[in-house]
């Protein structure tokens, strides 16, 4: 029986590792029955867009971490804000949304962006990405994917015209390091993917989520849909 499992975001599209569609199922069926961590990073990151916002005092963007639920989920998040937030630190920015959308491809499939907000800077407009995981994070390659998308598809429809750029934030941890490096990329710094190298990937990842679908290998369990928030509208 095909079953209708959540389409995983933009950032996790890229994440997926395999160069068959076999290979992409198996990381698929691994992704869909994995539990899932005690904590997220939201709370992080609506501390990372209070920081573009203009609040540039570390004690108060962390202060909100305190509410989480677990000790590990307090201190990831307030690791993630002291080594994301000061990139914003003694800049002039405007921060903005557009209305909720998400990345449509495949046959009727629809990815969350992960985007938090936009921003305009020098008369710059450029898309935010946070990558908050400390491990198993993606790497560049796999944040050009992304970065691809992301200029591709909003920055270079919504925004014709107008110079605009990518600022990604990685505060992950290198291979075989257990302390965050924060990072800071833009189109420059990234390995942008060609228009058929995207367009191979996608129709491979479309194809592999069909098959997993309708596997039957995928545990059933109740899954979480979470409501999109009202402050970050491209963030679910």
């Amino acid at each position: 029986m095909s079953r209708d499992l959540p389409t995983p975001p933009v950032p996790d599209l890229a994440r997926a590792r395999g160069e068959t569609v076999s290979a992409l199922v198996d990381w698929f069926v691994d992704f869909y029955n994995w539990k899932g961590a005690t904590f997220n990073y939201r709370t992080a990151t609506r501390g990372v867009r209070s920081a573009y916002k203009g609040v540039h005092k570390l004690h108060l963007l962390t202060a909100a971490c305190a509410g989480e639920t677990t000790p590990v989920g307090r201190s990831a998040n307030i690791d993630v804000v002291n080594h994301a937030a000061p990139f914003a630190f003694g800049r002039n920015l405007q921060v903005f949304d557009l209305s909720r959308r998400r990345f449509a491809f495949g046959r009727d499939r629809f990815a969350a962006y992960r985007i938090p907000f936009f921003f305009v800077e020098n008369e710059i407009v450029h898309v935010y990405y946070l990558q908050p995981r400390k491990y198993e994070g993606l790497d560049l390659d796999q944040l050009g994917m992304v970065a691809t998308i992301m200029k591709t598809y909003l920055l270079d429809t919504e925004f014709f015209g107008l110079r605009c750029d990518v600022e990604f934030v990685d505060v992950s941890a290198p291979p075989g390091s257990k302390v965050r490096l924060a990072q800071k990329f833009s189109l420059e710094t990234l390995p942008l993917w060609s228009e058929r190298r995207v367009t191979d990937r996608l129709s491979m990842l479309s194809e592999a989520l069909d098959l997993v679908g309708a596997s039957g290998q995928v545990l059933p369990r109740r899954r979480s849909r979470s409501r999109p928030d009202p402050e970050m509208p491209l963030f679910d």
